[in-house]
Formats: structure tokens, sequence, C-alpha cells
């Protein structure tokens, strides 16, 4: 018997992007304990209007549109429709935010991760690094 694939959709609530106090580099997003990427510290997060809201946030069914309340204060979390009983993974938002190529000065905008990337500004194929 062949097994789905599992989906995944994205929530529409996202922590607040807070640094780390040690290196003040971007931590990873979530609540809890977080490592740094940078500097391996641990920092605890706790942010209690994102745990309301991703209690409360309503998600519609990948497989039949159903509205759902997601309630749980988790991402990554699987959830299943009541209606349809299909399976499916709720994952944590990812922020994008725009950034200017130092060479052409386009805007670029990119998911924002903690650590140092290499990037191409696909206008003038500028070879970059940029670091949250």
């Amino acid at each position: 018997m062949r097994e789905e694939p599992e989906i995944e959709i994205e929530s529409r609530v996202t922590t607040p992007a807070i640094d780390c106090p040690n290196c003040e580099h971007l931590l990873p997003p979530g609540i809890g304990e977080i490592e740094c990427m940078i500097c391996n510290a641990i920092v605890g997060i706790d942010h209690e209007q994102t745990r309301k809201a991703w209690i409360d946030e309503k998600v519609s069914c990948p497989a039949c549109s159903s509205i759902l309340v997601a309630g749980t204060e988790e991402r990554p979390t699987d959830l299943r429709c009541s209606v349809c009983k299909h399976d499916f993974i709720l994952l944590p938002m990812t922020v994008k935010v725009e950034i200017t190529c130092p060479a052409c000065e386009r805007r670029l905008r990119i998911k924002q991760r903690p650590g140092s990337r290499g990037l191409t500004c696909p206008a003038c194929e500028e070879k970059f690094k940029v670091t949250f």
C-alpha cells in the first residue's frame, strides 16, 4: 500500500524577530528554548500574544477546504481535519525581508534565516553574502 505524502501548509502567524542577547544575531523563529545558530547560546523565548494567536488560528484543510481552528500553541504541529479526516502539518511562518543588491541596488525578497548565506543577484549576477 502506497503512503500519501504529507501535506504542509504555512501558518499565517509569526513569532517576533528576536536577536541573540549574546552575539546580537537573529535567533531562529520559535517559542521556548531556542539555540543561537551563530554562538550556540540557549535563549528562553516566550510571547503570549503569539501563543494565543496560534491557538485561535483558523486554517483551511488542504483536502476539503473546511475551516479548522488549530487549537495548539506549537508550530510545526500535526493536524487532522474533523470533516474529511485528512492529516496535514501546520508549519511556522517564514518571514521574508527585502535586501538590496550591493552592485545594482535591485531589491530582493528573501526568507530571513539566522546565520550567513551566499546569494546571487538575479539581475546582475553579483555574488554577495548576507548575515542575519
